[in-house]
């Protein structure tokens, strides 16, 4: 079993023992559990399910236990949390935090869409776009950052700082001020199968070539900021 494989194991049962056997609180403007993001979490105990249907937020999360916070389209899109130009929409805090399935945006200055304070989170299926920073780790270890989409931030789509043991793949980075993606610690930019897709990397005029055309480019891409590599970044459509 390579290191990689190793440690996703590790989290999958770290975060199945952690979580399985919480409730189910939900979100919506009306009929049900809770109108307001944040009253859900505060109420919420550790392992449970705080569900978010379609709609605009406008709280500004600070995740301090370890939950599952995941966006449900119900027919109208996926949740948006909307930070107004001010602060982060949600930081963890916690170790164990999953979040998933909605959309961050308008993060203040000096800020991101999703800041990550903490270990052993998975961050999933989310659109970090249209802030300062999409996703920003700091001090983070042994995180998953898989499928999200961090595009038009004013500075970097996905940024990690003193963090290490991260695997990050299935991401799409696209048009970012300062750069796609920055990393100055050791982590993992792939799953040993698929990395990531970057804006300035995913082409033949930018180096990246598909000769045999299965959706991954024929050479490595560096992480700005470290020694770090994408073996397998994802290639246009």
């Amino acid at each position: 079993m390579t290191d990689i494989a190793f440690r996703w194991l590790i989290l999958i049962v770290y975060l199945t023992s952690t979580l399985a056997q919480g409730a189910t609180v939900t979100v919506c403007a009306g009929g049900c559990d809770y109108s307001s993001i944040k009253a859900a979490i505060f109420a919420a105990s550790p392992g449970d399910v705080v569900l978010v249907q379609s709609g605009r937020y406008y709280d500004h999360l600070n995740i301090q236990k370890s939950i599952v916070l995941r966006g449900v389209d119900t027919g109208k899109g996926v949740p948006i949390l909307d930070a107004t130009g001010s602060g982060c929409p949600i930081t963890i805090s916690a170790d164990g935090v999953v979040v998933e399935g909605s959309r961050l945006m308008n993060g203040g200055p000096d800020s991101a869409g999703i800041l990550v304070l903490s270990d052993e989170n998975v961050i999933r299926k989310n659109d970090a776009s249209n802030n300062y920073i999409g996703i920003h780790l700091v001090g983070s270890n042994n995180c998953t950052v898989q499928g999200n989409s961090a595009c038009g931030n004013l500075e970097y789509g996905l940024q990690l700082d003193d963090c290490s043991g991260n695997m990050i793949y299935e991401n799409v980075l696209m048009n970012n001020f300062l750069g796609n993606a920055f990393d100055d610690g050791t982590n993992f930019w792939e799953n040993d199968t698929i990395g990531n897709r970057y804006g300035d990397f995913d082409d033949p005029e930018e180096g990246c070539t598909d000769d045999n055309l299965d959706g991954i480019c024929d050479s490595s891409r560096e992480i700005p900021g470290g020694a770090n590599l994408d073996r397998f970044p994802m290639a246009g459509g």
